[in-house]
């Protein structure tokens, strides 16, 4: 990830604690709705790159690694916003892939995603490609700042070796040296969701990345903005806390547009009223799917729901309304943030009173508690919990 959190336009402070979000039911132990089919949606082909073409490639932004933070000028055209952290590797393996290849072992191949104009997007390998660029180039940037790339915990005869003092026949076989690449190029409407499921499945080595940094890669559409905007509000960042560097933050609010979209029984894009279907990460990632183009008047009216919500929280229960020690139960606040708006949105003079009483009459319910407890991402606590909560706030 970027030293600026994706959209935050604030870099994090370490010190800070982050709140955790708990959803009391992964959705891992829910029955998934198939992903689209990879026959149908992607079609595979191998390249074998020469090293010194690919890393002219990566260079010259051919082969592209897509960042987290939307202003990255890399993303611009791609139609991804970003996939990637930054890089991750340590000093030690940098150089043992380096050494492997001139050894001549084998080594792990990288996995790209064509685009219209032939260029590539990396959905994995940007650590072995960064490792190559920065040797050939002869430097690489180290927490301290910038240093010689120089090969010290190689064995001999590489060791201390840079790309430049290399033996001419080391040089030319790193040079020529193959690198297998699997490429995918997305058919069809349903292309970037099977990119989305693709970079899933094998995004499992190192530090995994969790579904809400994948989606906003995928699907960086108007709904997708609108979260980055709503993340910023003054309220939300006191009921919430610091920005969270995974995301969580703006998870929790995609969590929220997505079922308040079914508290209402809005009519999306299709024509259709919002129906939930199980599990919870199909569910929100089809929202911001059908939510790729939003009017600028709808958007304006999620925003204004969504503040005078997040202050009402905050005045009538102050900054930890949604907390229980340092930590928000997923399923209790997306039901209250989708009653909140809801009421704001049939009465914009809602008191503060009238949300503590909600609250109050919430907190007293048995019915609703076990529905942010238990069995969370089922239709029946979805939507039990979202009614009691338009209820609540509604009286």
């Amino acid at each position: 990830m970027s030293k600026m959190d994706e959209g935050s336009g604030a870099v994090p402070d370490e010190s800070v604690e982050e709140t955790e979000v708990f959803d009391p039911e992964q959705d891992e132990n829910e029955v998934e709705i198939g992903p689209p089919s990879a026959e149908e949606a992607l079609r595979y082909f191998g390249v074998d790159f020469d090293v010194d073409g690919l890393v002219r490639r990566f260079k010259q932004k051919e082969i592209i690694v897509p960042r987290f933070d939307p202003e990255e000028p890399e993303n611009s055209g791609t139609g991804y916003s970003g996939f990637q952290r930054n890089f991750v590797w340590k000093k030690r393996q940098m150089d043992r892939f380096v050494e492997s290849i001139l050894l001549g072992y084998p080594v792990p191949g990288i996995f790209l995603v064509e685009l219209p104009n032939r260029r590539y997007i990396v959905l994995d390998g940007q650590q072995r490609l960064t490792t190559l660029r920065d040797f050939f180039q002869g430097s690489y940037v180290a927490p301290t700042g910038e240093k010689n790339f120089t090969l010290d915990y190689a064995a001999p005869p590489f060791q201390g070796k840079t790309y430049e003092t290399l033996a001419s026949a080391d040089r030319r076989l790193l040079n020529n040296a193959l690198i297998q690449a699997t490429v995918a190029l997305p058919l069809g409407d349903k292309g970037k969701l099977a990119v989305y499921t693709l970079f899933e499945r094998i995004n499992s080595g190192g530090t995994k990345l969790n579904d809400q940094q994948i989606r906003v890669a995928i699907f960086p559409g108007k709904a997708t903005q609108l979260i980055r905007r709503l993340n910023k509000d003054p309220n939300w960042r006191k009921l919430f806390g610091a920005v969270h560097r995974d995301l969580r933050d703006q998870e929790l609010i995609l969590r929220y547009l997505a079922l308040k979209s079914v508290a209402a029984r809005e009519i999306g894009p299709d024509g259709k009223t919002t129906e939930y279907k199980a599990p919870m990460a199909t569910f929100m990632s089809g929202y911001l799917d059908a939510n790729e183009e939003m009017s600028e008047e709808r958007i304006q009216a999620e925003e204004a729901e969504f503040a005078a919500a997040c202050r009402l929280l905050v005045e009538a229960e102050g900054p930890a309304a949604l907390k229980r020690n340092r930590t928000i139960n997923a399923a209790r606040a997306d039901s209250i943030l989708a009653g909140l708006s809801l009421a704001v949105r049939e009465r914009p003079d809602l008191s503060k009173d009238t949300v503590q009483h909600g609250m109050a009459e919430l907190e007293a319910s048995t019915d609703y508690l076990e529905k942010t407890q238990k069995s969370t991402s089922h239709k029946v606590s979805v939507t039990g919990r979202l009614g009691a909560a338009v209820a609540a706030f509604a009286r």
